[in-house]
Parts: structure tokens; sequence; C-alpha cells
């Protein structure tokens, strides 16, 4: 729509009553910067029950004024770039383990679905920094990712037919049996983790995790008053938090590692420009390479092409979108002077869609990581405010930061050891698919998996580099 009808310059209304209270779409900067930056505007409620599968209730995501300041402060310290590079060497063992199950896939020459084994690893890295445990989930059953996947997975089947069906009685007890288990699973990680604090087991160097910075707070807090069992109403807070810090530890970086697969594929020069500073980045030695980055985490700072690659993925298939609260007397204004009111709508700013925007980006379309290296006098460069994967303002992505260098140690890990091939023709063959599979020509179109995931999982083939 919003190629369609530029007249918009980015904004418009859409009304459709009953399914979802009205929405004003955002597709420029112009109105992103105003009501995500300028305006700050509160997240709706609706968010809360729209994420329940996925949360089981209110989190730092959704909630507004103090008890998001509560929350964001309690997992702030943990998020700075210094403990985020300290994470290296787990998340390093975890590519370890994804680049043997790529190597199999390797020498089985099978088509296998990448974004489902990116989800798994992901996971895995996500299990480790949140929970402080180990999942193994690209090697055997987790009841907590079974669980979580499982309702992502009914969630999305439910949004995609209607909302009405997702309220159906068959996906509401689905999601009720599945919320049980992940937060029982929780639960008992949370006693265990608390008993460790109280036992003088965790040090700074296992303080690590999600679940420590809110053991540290709740200890803190209570100073000596902390008793020998959690209270019930910190666990009912707790859990909720956790589940989303599970959730977007592995959803929207698994998805990314896809497309960045994809577009290196489909782009060899590219490819051959971010194996070379890998090579003068690290020496050539591949086997050394896993120890390389857990002793000099540094390093990944030297990898200015690969930021700019990654960046430009993000950019061309972003894993969210933004969603904000309209408010009486606020309006967004245009560079005329124009004001158009928010009162009574879920403001909708569509990433996909901005990041595409022809009057905003110069061959919206391309696959250039040039964009984000190039001076600000160069038509490449990204207009203020248009690039927003992670959003900006005080509510931007916590994660950020920790996402960035799993996409950059993943693709460390891999480029120089594999070559990638999109099989969806062969996969649509297979499966008698027919009729039209493509969105604007693109086979790998994103549809709504938790966050935007490749359509069909991606089917490919890996091979070992020559």
């Amino acid at each position: 729509m919003s190629r369609d009808f530029p007249e918009t310059d980015g904004l418009f209304y859409a009304d459709v009553w009953p399914f979802i209270n009205p929405l004003l779409i955002v597709t420029s900067p112009v109105y992103a910067v105003q009501a995500c930056q300028k305006q700050d505007l509160d997240k709706p409620a609706d968010l809360v029950s729209f994420l329940h599968p996925i949360t089981g209730g209110n989190t730092i995501f959704t909630s507004n004024g103090d008890e998001w300041k509560k929350a964001r402060a309690v997992f702030s310290s943990g998020f700075n770039s210094a403990y985020i590079l300290n994470q290296t060497e787990h998340i390093v063992q975890e590519a370890e383990a994804y680049v043997n199950v790529l190597e199999e896939h390797a020498r089985t020459g099978d088509i296998f679905l990448l974004d489902d084994v990116h989800v798994k690893y992901t996971m895995n890295i996500s299990g480790i920094l949140t929970l402080n445990k180990r999942l193994d989930a690209l090697r055997s059953t987790d009841p907590f990712v079974s669980a979580m996947r499982n309702n992502i997975e009914w969630h999305y089947i439910g949004e995609l037919k209607s909302p009405v069906v997702r309220w159906s009685p068959l996906i509401r007890i689905l999601s009720w049996y599945n919320s049980r288990v992940m937060n029982g699973y929780i639960e008992k990680v949370l006693d265990q983790r608390y008993k460790d604090w109280r036992e003088g087991m965790v040090t700074a160097q296992t303080h690590r995790s999600g679940i420590d910075l809110l053991l540290a707070e709740y200890i803190s807090s209570r100073k000596d008053k902390a008793g020998q069992t959690l209270e019930p109403s910190f666990k009912k807070w707790a859990i909720p938090q956790l589940r989303l810090l599970f959730f977007v530890g592995h959803d929207s970086t698994s998805a990314t590692i896809s497309y960045s697969c994809f577009l290196l594929s489909k782009h060899p020069e590219i490819l051959e420009k971010l194996r070379a500073e890998h090579d003068e980045v690290f020496g050539k030695d591949l086997a050394a390479l896993p120890k390389l980055l857990k002793d000099n985490p540094q390093l990944l700072n030297k990898l200015s092409y690969t930021i700019a690659v990654i960046k430009e993925v993000l950019r061309l298939y972003p894993p969210a979108a933004g969603f904000r609260l309209g408010q009486p007397n606020v309006y967004l204004q245009d560079a005329q002077g124009n004001k158009y009111p928010t009162e009574g709508c879920r403001i909708y700013i569509i990433h996909q869609a901005l990041h595409r925007n022809p009057k905003y980006w110069k061959d919206p379309d391309a696959f250039i990581p040039e964009r984000f290296l190039v001076s600000p006098e160069d038509p490449l460069y990204p207009v203020r405010g248009a690039y927003r994967p992670f959003e900006h303002g005080l509510r931007n992505c916590l994660g950020q930061t920790l996402s960035m260098l799993d996409l950059r140690i993943t693709l460390a890990m891999v480029v120089r050891r594999f070559d990638f091939k999109v099989a969806y023709g062969e996969w649509d063959q297979l499966n008698g698919r027919a009729g039209t599979k493509t969105f604007q020509g693109r086979r790998e179109y994103q549809i709504g998996d938790g966050g935007a995931h490749p359509a069909d999982g991606m089917p490919s083939r890996v091979f070992l580099r020559k």
C-alpha cells in the first residue's frame, strides 16, 4: 500500500473493524521518529494478550510507566557492551555445535530447513544466557523448548486464519498446557539458581544470565530479609520476564542468520569480501578460530564490513515492527504542518515497508552493505531515522548488542567453511506445491512465526567450501 499510494507520504489509516482497533500505519521515518522518540508513546495493552502465548503475562516489552522503568533498570546492566562481550565464550561453544550439524548436512547432501536449524541453535544460546542452562536443542528434545515453539506455531496458525481462530477452544487449551509446562520449568530453574546464590556458588564469573540479574535484584532489594525460598509474587513477575528474554534472545537472531546465508549465496562478490575481512582479522586457520574468539573477543569489533553486511540484512529483512498507542491531543505532523490525530489508533510502524521505501533509500531492494560504510554526503547514506530494526528511543531493543554479537560470531564461524544454496524449487516439487509461491517476486518472503521468518523454513543445501 505504501508503494501503490506514495501520496500518503508513509502515513495512512486502516480501519479493519471488528478484528482489530483502527491502525495508523507508518512507513516513513518522519512519523516513526515522532511516535517512538519525540513523543515516546506507550505500548498498547493489546500487546499483552497478543504475546501471552509466548510470555504468559505482562513484561518489560508490554508494560509502561514505573513498571517498565523497574524492569528496564533490572536488566540494563546485563546488556551493556562490555558485559555482552564477556559472553563470547558461551556463544562460541554453541556455535561449534551448530557447525557440526551443518557439516553433517554437507556430508549427506540433503535438503533441510535452514531456519529450523537456526532457531534451535539460537535457542541454545538463549538458554545459557537467559536461564543459565544448556539445552542442546540441536540434538535433543527439551520440554521448555518444545512448549515455547509449539505455542508460537499454533499462535501463528491462528493469526494466519484470523484472530477469532486464535482464540478457538483447541488453541486456547494447547496454549494453557504449554504455558504450564514453561512456567513449571522456569520455576524449578529459579528455585535451583536461588539455592546456588544462597550457598555462595554464584561468583562474578558465573553471574552471567538473565536469571542471575533477576535474582541479584531480588536479594539486593530484600537484603537480610530474603528467605530460604523465593516469594510467590516475585516468581509470578519473574517468569514472564524470563520467557520474554528467552524468546527475544533467539527468535529474531535466527531469522537474520537465515537471511544472511541466503543473501550471501546470491551475492558471491560480497561473500568474498566478507571472507577476506575474516582472513585478515582472524588469520586463515579455521581450526584455531574458536579458541581465538574465546581468548580475544575484542577482535570481533574489527569486523567493520561484517557489521555492514548484518545491518543491510536487517534492513531488507527486519524481524519485527513498532507498535505504539495513540493518545488524545497527540498528533503526527508532516513537513507542511498538517497534523494527523492518533487518538483511538494503534500506531503500527512497519519496518519492512519503511526499510524499502524508495523515498528514503537509493535502490531500496538491492543488497548493498556499503550503505553503512559511506560518508553522510553519499546518496547511499541512510536518512536519519529510516533504519530501525531495533527501534529507537528509550524503548529500543535491550538485546540488540547481544544479537549483533551472536551474528558476528556466527558469520565468523560459517562463511569461510560453507557455501549455502537455497532449494525452494526442489522443495516445492517434492511437496507438490502449485500456484503462486512468491510475494513481490521473492520466494523467501517473510511470514509471522513469532517474529518474521522466511517462508517454509528456507529449504536449503549446504556444501563444504573447497
